[in-house]
């Protein structure tokens, strides 16, 4: 649970995490009751949505978090499965509107 990430936090604070915990114990998330790791991302302008939002937008995945700001997903690990872009596995998991991570 060290690295499990709370959406409510600031973009900052996240990316901070994320790449603090690298490479163990690693930052996570849950994405329909599956463990998502995150390997890379990077900050960027707010997107609308609450905290842990989801939005594609240009072939990039965003993530709302606290304080109305963001992250750019760059780079994800699906448990059980090889690391990839993170575009890459919006496209594979045919992303819903408004869904969002947990």
């Amino acid at each position: 649970e060290d690295g499990r990430i709370d959406w409510n936090l600031p973009a900052t604070a996240i990316h901070n995490r994320i790449r603090g915990l690298q490479p163990w114990p690693g930052a996570f998330t849950r994405f329909r009751g599956a463990t998502l790791i995150l390997w890379r991302s990077r900050l960027a302008p707010p997107q609308p949505g609450a905290p842990g939002q989801l939005r594609r937008a240009g072939g990039s995945l965003f993530v709302s978090s606290g304080s109305r700001t963001a992250l750019e997903l760059l780079e994800v690990q699906l448990e059980g499965r090889k690391k990839m872009p993170a575009a890459d596995f919006a496209n594979g998991q045919r992303l819903a509107e408004n869904e969002v991570f947990v």
